[in-house]
Formats: structure tokens, C-alpha cells, sequence
């Protein structure tokens, strides 16, 4: 049932992309597509209340196992998202969710990344969760995960063999038991520390080879202020450079933007940050979507054009963007308000 469920909200939304990429003007999206979609907080809201009714829980019994007031559970009823990924993670564990419907719980409601074996806690969580702990999930995480921090030496990262997520999956798989597990991560610590090496190595290479060009900006932070860029991108390019940076999937939008990668490029940023790529469904990324289709359709994205600006897609989504009352978009610019300010 959930398997046909999940086939059908592809199905659907491959057909709303298409519309989007049909649409010439930014009233034929609000016109023809918005009617079709929802907000993260309308799909949200509908979610949590499903998994209380479901499960059985008092509002206070819910906010008790997720570890945050009554009131935080009341404000999440009524569409207020969490603000982090551990929130949705224990979220998931409360429900007693499966490990593909707490990945879905991630990426669709949360718009965060799937749960990564060569993330130090997300193998604790992938384990604990295909043990069928139940209701004891969280509290044999958090368990295990005090054990661990207390001995794994987080340093700076070390060359480690390639070796593909599958054959790392089918590893963690194989461990049977937390004396297992411990050994298992100690064995793989390099590995942990250098989860998201794609990622970081994709940006700088586009950062480098398409940016610093000095004809647009001799270095990152040139083109930084040239584009005025808020305090917290900035401190994100930095950490991507120190390898350090954990992926959230509103600033891969915005870092895709500011440096005028095309829809494709910020697919697979999303992808390397085990995310979904950009969702027709959702009313704010059917936003972006048509941003970028628009963008390639009138050669704003051609870095090879004489007339090439790498402020003219940020200059036009801010524009796009600035125009909508939507809750989505509003929280989109707050994050970065020195960008979109100052324009």
C-alpha cells in the first residue's frame, strides 16, 4: 500500500515539473501550478497530526518522547516546522517508522538529507532503527551514541579508500550487536569524517573554475561582497573548503543561485547531500524550478555569452522571489536577508 502510494506521488510529481517547464510567465505558475501544491508547513502539519492519530499519542505523551514541550507539539499541528534534523529523526523513532519511512519523513517533510551510513550518527540511527527496538528506539540511540562520542577521536580527516555507500551499507548490515557496532564505527572513523568529500569537492571545482575568473572576481570573498553575500553563506563556502560543512538543503538552493548553476547542477548538489532533488510539489521549489527554467530559456545561465553576469540569477530570483507571500519564501530570504536587502 505505501509502496503504491509512493509511485503515485512520482507519478504526480514528474506531471506538475512538466507544467512548470510549460509555463511562460510568473501568473500562469501561480495560476495553473499553486493550485496543485502545498506549502513545506500545510504538508507538514497534516503529517504530524496522521502520525499522532496513528500511534495513538496524547499531544503531552507525543512531546514527551520527542523531547520538546506541549506546546512545541501544538505549534507543529498547526504547521510550524522543526528547525533541525535530530527533531524529525526522533520524530520518526517515536512513530516507529521503518527506515524508508523515516528517510521519506526526512527528505519530504523535513527537506533534509536521507539517513547516511558514513555519517557517524546516522549509522547509530540506521542500526538501532532495523533492530525493531520500538519504543525503546530513543532511548537505545541515545545510549549508544554517549558510549561512542566518548571514544571516537574526531581529527582532521585522512585519505581513506574509496568504497561505494552500497558496500558500506551491506557492511553495516552484517553487524550484529553494539560491541559489533562500536568496532565497526572505531574501523571506519576516516571514513565518517570524510562523508560529504563529493559534495565539498563538486562546489569548490565550480567556485574555481567558473568564478574566479578576474574579469568577474579575483577570490571568493571579491565576489562575495560583489554580490553581497550574508555572514552565514560566506561561513559556509569556508567550511565547505575546510571539509567540515554539514549540508542543509535551503542553503544548497541559495549557494546554487549565487553561483548561477543550472537546474541540473542543483540536482545533483542535492543529490551528493543524499537529498531529493528539487520537488515540483512543494509551492516554494516549484518556484525555484520555473526560476531556473526561465533563467535557461533567456541565456542567463551561459557562462560562455559575452554578456555574461554571475549576479543576473541572483538579481532575478531575488526579484521572482520577493514578489510571493509565501511562507516558504519568506523563510528562504530570512535566512540570507544581507543578500536579498541589499539588492
Amino acid at each position: 500500500m505505501w509502496e503504491e502510494k509512493n509511485r503515485q506521488n512520482e507519478f504526480e510529481t514528474v506531471f506538475i515539473r512538466e507544467e512548470i517547464e510549460k509555463c511562460e510567465t510568473l501568473e500562469e505558475l501561480k495560476e495553473y501550478i499553486f493550485p496543485m501544491v502545498h506549502t513545506q508547513q500545510e504538508e507538514w502539519a497534516r503529517k504530524v497530526n496522521e502520525i499522532i492519530e496513528e500511534g495513538g499519542f496524547t499531544k503531552s505523551g507525543f512531546a514527551k518522547l520527542c523531547g520538546v514541550s506541549r506546546v512545541t507539539v501544538d505549534k507543529w499541528c498547526k504547521g510550524s516546522v522543526p528547525k533541525n534534523r535530530e527533531k524529525f529523526i526522533r520524530i520518526g523513532m517515536v512513530a516507529g517508522y521503518s527506515l524508508d519511512k523515516l528517510n521519506q519523513l526526512l527528505q519530504r517533510y523535513g527537506r533534509y538529507p536521507a539517513l547516511y551510513s558514513k555519517s557517524l550518527e546516522d549509522c547509530v540511527c540506521i542500526y538501532v532503527t532495523n533492530q525493531g527496538y520500538g519504543k525503546e528506539t530513543i532511548e537505545k540511540y541515545d545510549y549508544i551514541m554517549d558510549k561512542i562520542e566518548k571514544n571516537i577521536i574526531r581529527d582532521d580527516a585522512e585519505t581513506v579508500a574509496n568504497i561505494t555507500t552500497e558496500k558500506f551499507d551491506a557492511k553495516l548490515s552484517q553487524v550484529s550487536g553494539e560491541e559489533e557496532l562500536e568496532q565497526f564505527i572505531a574501523d571506519n572513523s576516516a571514513m565518517f569524517l570524510n562523508a560529504y568529500h563529493k559534495l565539498y569537492a563538486y562546489i569548490k571545482t565550480t567556485i574555481d573554475v567558473n568564478y574566479m575568473d578576474p574579469k568577474h572576481a579575483c577570490s571568493i570573498n571579491e565576489m562575495a561582497v560583489i554580490q553581497g553575500w550574508s555572514s552565514s553563506l560566506r561561513q559556509c563556502v569556508s567550511d565547505i573548503r575546510q571539509n567540515k560543512w554539514y549540508p542543509t538543503r535551503n542553503k544548497i538552493i541559495s549557494l546554487g543561485l549565487h553561483l548561477s548553476m543550472e537546474h541540473d547542477q542543483i540536482d545533483y548538489m542535492l543529490e551528493l547531500a543524499h537529498m531529493e532533488p528539487l520537488c515540483a510539489k512543494n509551492i516554494f521549489e516549484s518556484v525555484i524550478i520555473y526560476i531556473l527554467e526561465d533563467a535557461s530559456l533567456n541565456d542567463i545561465l551561459n557562462i560562455d555569452s559575452d554578456d555574461y553576469d554571475p549576479d543576473e540569477l541572483c538579481t532575478y530570483a531575488r526579484q521572482i522571489l520577493s514578489s510571493l507571500n509565501l511562507p516558504e519564501v519568506e523563510d528562504f530570504i530570512s535566512e540570507l536577508p544581507e543578500v536579498y536587502d541589499e539588492w
